[in-house]
């Protein structure tokens, strides 16, 4: 742990990455090393807040709120781009318990610190003017309404008016960004390009717009002067070297320092002091068309190229080595899922980079909010830890478990953004040399872990399916034992209940055919004889009473026989059931007419006697029910077969009826004949129009029949 009198800085920026943002902060952090302080660049921007304008990510902001700090240097010139002035000073105000530096912008609750930027575009744009002649121009400006982007623009068109009444300058707005600058170039090259000069309000967009001009074989500067603000690195290593106004960058980072440093009586540095002398400088080069600023010489200026390509050439080895790392280190993550693993490979990519120290930390969602965090990877060194996949729980204010180390003069910040979910952050020395490392970490950290993460998840999520989907399995599976055991016992008791009305009609039958039959004959016999002998006796009306009662008792007799026969078919045992069926067929037509015809398929047999019985009735109640209802004029049996199952049918063209949707059968008959064809795995069919009804069973042969 560190001494208490150890201060500490929060550094807040949009980009580590942007040259000039980076450049305040080497300032600063070089100022700092003279004194006991300690600072963290927070940044607040990522992939998707770059790439549209007006978009800032105020995570590592609110991150920065909790921590614990003594200071805060805020760049209110690059948050102006994306926040609104009252957002900022809203911001501010959260901070209002400790000194708090602005560069750029001027709020009240802050020391404001802003280059005396007046002059140098004036001088710039009379120097294009009076020196190359140049006329028509083209100002690429910053985000509109921004401060310095206006205050920059105002001076050009005002200086330009005076020096050329008739010049009609276009202005684009290109945000500051040297992609934008780039498009905005290119759009005005295939409209019509007629400018011969680019005046840009900082140097990434004045780098954006030669790409563009060169890419088209538009030459800088022969045919265009080109110009920029600020004096990046870059400035004098572009080709053609940038003629730009040099901003007291670095500066502004020690100036921002040794105010802190007074406020906390660790230096004797008057404030008047920090203030003086941040002014700007037109810087001439060659991308305006002058060959040397100095001696204005050929020589000098294919010498000064020279050392250009060499700074160039290694700027770009060392990228390139860098890359490769980064290249492996994303690899290395990307081929597995497993959160331990990713993190051990980060840790070494770390080490490969030269970074002394990092830590990956993710904020807790158990706790709903960002109070309290994780530590998952801790790197120190040559020690690394890993505490995933549950990680170490500590309060955010202190950023780590036991702090920040002292051992350190400076760390960035990089919050773990994915979309709209806050995941965390990445905390490390800034080491590398090249300062595009950091965001392309956060960003390999933030895709990994959330792959991770979401596998794990989805791997719980499995785990949890699963158990579920074996309780519910094991739950189906004894509701289906149950199922299968009600719907077999229904089958039975079905089974049961026609059996047991099968042998109660054929006791009936029996029972009438063998005793009311045969009383009803001999009841017919007795009258038969008392009408001979009353015939004999000469009693005429009573021999026709009992001539009556013979005839009556004989129809009785033969209208039990044919219930009987009905309600028992012995000929099914006897004659088999093509007879049985012909027989009631007869029957039916003897007491109704020939209205029935049966049609019997040469070879159609029934062996099973199960069979036989269920497909007479079904024969026999769909007849009485054609008789009774269709007033059919004619009705068809019919009995076929094929090589798989065999079919009987009773078919009339009687009146029909309205079968219900979604019912299979209306009427106790219609279920009974259902029942019947069931039960012997036959399938029943109705079929019923005005034209007439057909009810047909289909039952497929048994095995070795």
């Amino acid at each position: 742990m560190g001494s208490p009198a150890l201060k500490r800085i929060g550094f807040l920026a949009t980009q580590f990455d942007e040259y000039y943002q980076n450049l305040v902060f080497h300032g600063a952090l070089e100022e700092a090393r003279r004194y006991p302080v300690q600072l963290i660049f927070y940044e607040g921007s990522n992939t998707n807040t770059l790439s549209k304008a007006g978009a800032l990510d105020d995570t590592a902001f609110n991150l920065a709120a909790k921590t614990q700090l003594d200071g805060l240097i805020v760049m209110t010139n690059t948050m102006g781009s994306s926040f609104s002035r009252e957002r900022i000073g809203g911001y501010l105000a959260s901070f209002s318990h400790i000194p708090i530096v602005s560069i750029g912008l001027p709020f009240e609750n802050a020391f404001t610190l802003c280059p005396q930027a007046s002059g140098g575009m004036a001088q710039l744009t009379s120097h294009l003017v009076r020196e190359h002649g140049r006329k028509i121009f083209l100002f690429l400006a910053g985000p509109k309404g921004h401060p310095e982007s206006e205050a920059r623009k105002a001076e050009f068109v005002s200086t330009l008016a005076e020096l050329l009444p008739q010049a009609e300058p276009t202005v684009v707005y290109a945000d500051f960004l040297e992609e934008r600058a780039y498009e905005r170039t290119l759009s005005l090259i295939e409209q019509d390009w007629c400018f011969d000069a680019v005046v840009a309000a900082n140097d990434q967009m004045a780098f954006g717009s030669i790409r563009a001009l060169e890419e088209n074989a538009i030459h800088v500067p022969s045919q265009v002067s080109v110009t920029g603000f600020d004096d990046i690195p870059y400035s004098v290593l572009s080709i053609p070297a940038l003629t730009t106004i040099h901003q007291p960058t670095s500066e502004l980072g020690r100036r921002a320092v040794q105010y802190l440093a007074s406020e906390w009586k660790l230096n004797l540095f008057d404030q008047s002091h920090i203030v003086a002398d941040l002014t700007t400088d037109v810087v001439i080069r060659q991308s305006c068309g002058c060959m040397n600023a100095a001696t204005g010489s050929a020589e000098s200026a294919v010498a000064q190229l020279q050392v250009s390509l060499r700074k160039l050439f290694s700027l770009q080895v060392g990228e390139r080595s860098r890359s490769g790392v980064l290249r492996r280190i994303e690899a290395a993550v990307v081929r597995t899922f497993k959160l331990e693993e990713i993190l051990s490979e980060l840790a070494r990519g770390l080490r490969r980079l030269g970074i002394r120290f990092a830590a990956v930390v993710m904020i807790d969602e158990q706790s709903k909010g960002t109070d309290r965090s994780s530590l998952y990877m801790h790197l120190a060194g040559d020690e690394v830890t890993i505490l995933a996949p549950n990680g170490q729980q500590f309060s955010t204010s202190t950023l780590l478990p036991q702090g920040l180390p002292d051992d350190f003069q400076a760390y960035v910040c990089e919050p773990l953004q994915f979309g709209s979910e806050q995941m965390g952050y990445f905390i490390c020395t800034p080491d590398a040399n090249d300062m595009h490392v950091y965001a392309t970490l956060r960003d390999l950290i933030t895709t990994s872990m959330k792959g991770a993460l979401i596998m794990s998840l989805e791997k719980d999520r499995e785990l949890t399916l699963q158990r579920e989907v074996n309780k519910r399995t094991g739950e189906l599976t004894s509701a289906n034992k149950l199922l299968k055991k009600e719907i077999a016992q229904r089958k039975e008791l079905e089974r049961e209940l026609l059996e047991v009305s099968n042998n109660i009609m054929t006791r009936i039958g029996q029972d009438i055919h063998d005793d009311l039959c045969q009383d009803l004959a001999g009841l017919g016999m007795l009258a038969a004889t008392l009408e001979s002998t009353l015939k004999k006796n000469g009693s005429p009306s009573a021999q026709q009473l009992a001539k009556l009662i013979s005839e009556s008792a004989l129809r009785s007799a033969y209208t039990a026989k044919q219930i009987a026969r009905d309600l028992f078919p012995s000929d099914l045992q006897d004659n088999g059931f093509v007879a049985s069926v012909m027989q009631l067929v007869k029957s039916k037509n003897l007491t109704d007419g020939d209205t029935i015809t049966l049609e019997v398929q040469p070879g159609f047999q029934i062996d099973d006697k199960e069979q036989s019985i269920q497909l007479y009735r079904i024969i026999q109640e769909a007849l009485n029910n054609a008789i009774k209802h269709a007033k059919a004029s004619h009705i068809t049996v019919r009995l076929s077969c094929d090589a798989h199952s065999m079919l009987v049918e009773v078919a009339d063209n009687g009146v029909g009826f309205e079968l219900k949707k979604g019912k299979s059968a209306a009427g106790m008959g219609l279920k009974i004949l259902t029942y019947r064809a069931n039960l012997i795995g036959g399938t029943l069919h109705f079929s019923s129009t005005s034209q007439g009804t057909v009810v047909s069973c289909r039952v497929g042969f048994q095995e070795g029949v």
